[in-house]
């Protein structure tokens, strides 16, 4: 059973604020990637959706997390 929108924001928070070790936050990020139908899930919590380094500024980048879930429960892929 999918996670609703409410616990992917609980979800959300701890990642956000989560103190303890990299694998505990790498499960965390698993958890709600396998959640969501976006290929970028748990990245959107950091960098903006097609995030390019070399070209792209991230400084303005600070979506709420109920803004990342959104995005994250929106995402619709294109069937060729």
């Amino acid at each position: 059973m999918a996670m609703t929108r409410e616990e992917l924001i609980k979800l959300g928070n701890l990642i956000l604020d989560f103190e303890g070790t990299e694998e505990e936050h790498t499960e965390l990020l698993l958890l709600f990637d396998n959640n969501v139908p976006h290929p970028q899930g748990s990245t959107l919590f950091f960098y903006p959706e097609n995030y390019n380094a070399r070209k792209d500024d991230r400084s303005q980048y600070n979506p709420s997390v109920e803004e990342v879930v959104d995005k994250a429960l929106s995402y619709k892929s294109i069937h060729l």
